[in-house]
């Protein structure tokens, strides 16, 4: 019979599975919708500014959930920004009011930054090393899943419902906030280790707190954080960009460009396939051990970037699929190992070391696609492989192994 603790973990890890689940089939849902409220030159003020604040939120939060031990309340407060400042973009899109939508956008993203570190720290603090790897892949299973509910649902809207009333529907996510805000204050924090004692001559004395440090600083935890920052030039590639490389845009100059709903069913299908990805690597992480599966995962990356590159026709759709399968891999295996390079009391700044380091990765990756899209240079794609590689190499360094 499970004993108590037990069950606490169980519940704790399926109220935060949830709240995965939720959180991306209300984002998934909005984001395709976002363009009909919104100008292009405003998408990409608001989400280069939110993508940035909620990233270098992440340092601090995750480090003051390491001081204090106390991660379930960042959790909570950043479910809860998140699932209410989504439907507030509706009145937004109602009213045309474009700076009303890039606020709510910034607001959505600092929520994402209060509990992104937290949450997955309070993930492997209530998992042990032999069941962290298939937690992860589990988080990262329900993500895809609600991607793949809400991409569905967006592509649904977009078909039935006139531009002019999609506000409304956007409105009705506060139904879904409600939901989120009630689980999410149900989650408890993994309980404390206990001090450990000192023997000297005067009797036990217990030790003195490990001072919270603003970097991770176990040496293996830094070089994983390079290579991830190497290869995450590829990794991080925004599926969005993906799909416009596969479908096209719809101008003048692209006629047989997909139509909008149509791309909405097209993201439904990469979170879908990133889902089945994630539930698969879980039992792989636990036999094979992160690390491998992680450098296993970078080498099929650096082949499926070449693919994107140079395949034209029907191979492009595969190779994108292809890409969607990867990264369903890669994000919870990165998380997994490096809860285990760094100590209990490391792990919420770590995870924000590396949403920071892969935020910036991803801005260069994403720049170089968009230019390769501009240009037509096969070139990027194939400097996006070597980076995938490099990376995966890094890992043979002698001061990569566990800690």
């Amino acid at each position: 019979m499970p004993d108590h603790a037990d069950i606490k973990a169980k519940s704790a890890l399926r109220r935060i599975g949830w709240l995965h689940f939720l959180n991306d089939l209300t984002l998934d849902f909005l984001t395709p919708l976002l363009p009909a409220g919104v100008g292009a030159a405003w998408i990409g003020v608001m989400e280069g500014l939110a993508d940035g604040i909620g990233q270098v939120l992440k340092i601090f939060t995750g480090r003051a959930s390491d001081r204090t031990g106390q991660r379930a309340r960042w959790v909570m407060w950043g479910y809860s920004t998140n699932a209410i400042m989504r439907p507030l973009t509706g009145i937004g899109m109602l009213c045309a009011w474009p700076l009303w939508i890039m606020c709510c956008r910034v607001g959505d993203r600092i929520g994402k930054g209060l509990r992104g570190s937290a949450t997955d720290a309070l993930v492997a603090d209530w998992t042990d090393d032999a069941i962290r790897g298939r937690a992860f892949a589990h988080m990262r299973m329900m993500d895809h899943l609600g991607a793949t509910v809400g991409g569905l649902a967006a592509a649904l809207t977009a078909w039935l419902v006139p531009t002019a009333m999609l506000g409304w529907v956007v409105a009705s996510l506060v139904s879904v906030a409600g939901l989120v805000v009630w689980i999410s204050r149900g989650l408890q924090d993994a309980p404390q280790d206990p001090p450990v004692p000192l023997v000297s001559l005067h009797g036990p004395t217990p030790l003195m707190p490990t001072p919270i440090a603003w970097w991770p600083t176990v040496t293996s935890a830094r070089i994983a954080l390079i290579a991830m920052t190497i290869a995450g030039c590829a990794s991080r590639l925004s599926p969005l960009l993906i799909l416009v490389l596969v479908a096209g845009l719809p101008t003048a100059d692209s006629p047989n460009a997909w139509p909008l709903w149509l791309v909405c069913v097209g993201w439904a299908a990469c979170g879908f396939v990133q889902s089945i990805a994630a539930a698969l690597t879980g039992p792989c992480v636990d036999y094979l051990g992160a690390k491998l599966v992680l450098q296993l995962g970078w080498i099929a990356l650096a082949g499926i970037c070449l693919a994107l590159g140079f395949s034209t026709g029907p191979w492009v759709i595969v190779a994108g699929l292809g890409f969607a399968l990867v990264t369903g891999v890669l994000d919870g295996v990165e998380k997994a190992w490096l809860s285990l390079l760094v100590p209990k009391t490391q792990r919420g700044v770590t995870f924000g070391a590396l949403a920071l380091v892969t935020a910036g990765a991803g801005l260069i990756g994403n720049g170089a696609c968009g230019w390769w899209l501009a240009m037509q240079s096969n070139l990027v794609f194939a400097a996006l492989a070597m980076a995938a590689m490099l990376g995966a190499s890094l890992l043979w360094l002698p001061g990569a192994k566990r800690a």
